[in-house]
């Protein structure tokens, strides 16, 4: 799940909270993943912001806010 808010503040800011994923498809030879996530803006894709890796699960639990400033 993957949540976007605005934040005013004069439109300089961009709020993007990544939650979790459910019932990922397992990658590892185990049938578990490691997954993150990536995120950024096109057509830049500068700054760049990444998840921490949650080891062996198909269902992580993120709940990480990444804040871009908007130009």
């Amino acid at each position: 799940m993957l949540v976007v808010t605005s934040e005013n503040v004069f439109g300089l800011q961009l709020s993007v909270s990544v939650i979790e994923a459910i019932d990922l498809p397992g990658m590892d030879m185990s049938g578990t993943s490691d997954p993150y996530v990536k995120v950024y803006l096109l057509p830049e894709k500068k700054p760049k912001f990444e998840t921490r890796v949650h080891r062996k699960t198909l269902n992580p639990v993120f709940n990480e806010t990444f804040v871009f400033k908007v130009r």
